[in-house]
């Protein structure tokens, strides 16, 4: 655009369609990075959604929802109620204590959550 406007003058104009080109490169390896990064986004979660529907049905994944997942996501559902009752109702606290960063248990609440809406989103896709 501001290339043909300049193209005219004789010395200015091969400069600014010099300065011109190289903006117009790196606004295109711009786009090129953040495609490629937008694919590697993609075909990261659709790895995850496949590994997640190949074992959805396999019966360890089942005995592990069963015997370590739901026990945590009671205890988790237990801590949030204490700490959401306890400010106004604080006689219906069960007093469950949290699971504390020393214990390195800490992250099992976030593994829960994080399967359970995995085998949500499982659940969603493959119905369609």
């Amino acid at each position: 655009m501001f290339s043909a406007l300049f193209s005219w003058i004789p010395i200015v104009g091969p400069i600014i369609e010099g300065i011109v080109s190289i903006f117009n490169k790196k606004m295109d390896t711009d786009v090129i990075n953040r495609q490629t990064d937008a694919d590697v986004t993609k075909a990261g979660y659709a790895a995850s959604v496949q590994t997640l529907i190949a074992f959805k049905d396999d019966i360890g994944v089942r005995l592990t929802r069963d015997i370590i997942q739901f026990p945590v996501a009671v205890w988790t559902a237990l801590i949030v109620w204490d700490k959401i009752v306890d400010l106004r109702y604080p006689w219906l606290v069960w007093g469950v204590s949290p699971l504390k960063e020393e214990t390195g248990l800490a992250f099992l609440p976030y593994a829960v959550m994080i399967f359970l809406f995995g085998n949500f989103a499982v659940n969603k896709w493959t119905r369609k």
